[in-house]
């Protein structure tokens, strides 16, 4: 009898699986019909980011990649050189910038100038989805700290990339987008709801494949695809939680379009899965805060 019921459930995980699969392969489909293939990570990044994941790379050879593309290496230097990395010297070359600032900064650093560029020449409601993605980054890294998250720059990582469905979005399909913005931010209508009623997917979804197709790690892909329903990641729930939470920090301090000042941090379920106390959430606040207001020293 035992026998039998581990077989049905195992039948039936199977099954739901095979739904799942098949879900995202028409919700795929979907989103190629909407926005086109899918933009590829600018050449030189994307061979920067696959040198930096190497563990066999070296500083020499991730400096001979940045200098091919001069306006990243001047924002390295840039960012090297600010009151965030508090260097008690003046970095004058790329080299000691990369020496200076290690592997995980540089590709944050990397990642922040593309998502960036992907926000150059648009709008107010671009620009504020680009103020909303750099202050999510800047909450999860400091979320990270406080609950002793050891991997701080991929939190930030996930923070600055899990609205990036959007930017692609934007990019592709701007009529829609500003449809949906204008309903569920002036109508007061959830967002996620207008998305999947309007277009059959939602922004998370769209995040998902770009981050499969810049070849993100598993667990930025399934903090991108569930910061809405932190409660689905599979290979990453500390980080999908810490990334809902950094959401709802910036919609706190009403940074980006959606602007909630009364929001109750401390009721929220993600503040309870990652066990953080008021004082801790007062204090993340308040460093959010000085984080954005030096930005744009800082290169961001």
């Amino acid at each position: 009898m035992n026998s039998q019921i581990e077989t049905a459930s195992g039948n039936e995980a199977q099954h739901k699986t095979a739904l799942a699969r098949q879900e995202n392969s028409n919700k795929a489909a979907s989103i190629v019909e909407v926005t086109g293939d899918l933009p590829p990570m600018p050449h030189i990044a994307a061979q920067v980011i696959d040198k930096l994941s190497d563990a066999n790379s070296t500083p020499r050879e991730i400096h001979r990649l940045i200098i091919k593309d001069q306006a990243l290496a001047a924002r390295v230097l840039k960012v090297a050189n600010s009151p965030y990395y508090g260097a008690s010297r003046s970095i004058a070359t790329l080299r000691d910038a990369v020496m200076f600032m290690g592997f995980d900064s540089i590709k944050s650093l990397i990642m922040t100038a593309v998502l960036k560029g992907v926000f150059c020449h648009v709008g107010l409601s671009e620009r504020l989805l680009w103020e909303h993605s750099i202050g999510c980054g800047f909450a999860a890294r400091k979320i990270g700290e406080e609950v002793g998250f050891e991997r701080g720059e991929e939190a930030f990582l996930a923070g600055l990339m899990h609205d990036v469905g959007k930017a692609v979005l934007f990019l592709r399909s701007p009529g829609i987008m500003r449809d949906i913005m204008q309903e569920a931010y002036n109508d007061g209508a959830d967002f996620f709801e207008v998305e999947e009623r309007m277009l059959g997917f939602t922004h998370a979804d769209v995040g998902r494949l770009v981050a499969d197709k810049w070849r993100f790690a598993s667990a930025i892909e399934d903090a991108i695809a569930n910061h809405h329903q932190p409660d689905q990641a599979r290979s990453a729930p500390e980080l999908t939680q810490i990334i809902s939470l950094a959401n709802s920090i910036c919609h706190k301090l009403e940074v980006g379009p959606t602007r909630k000042p009364d929001l109750d941090l401390y009721a929220l379920k993600s503040t309870q899965a990652v066990k953080l106390n008021s004082t801790s959430i007062d204090m993340i606040l308040f460093a959010v805060k000085e984080a954005l207001q030096s930005r744009e020293s800082e290169g961001l």
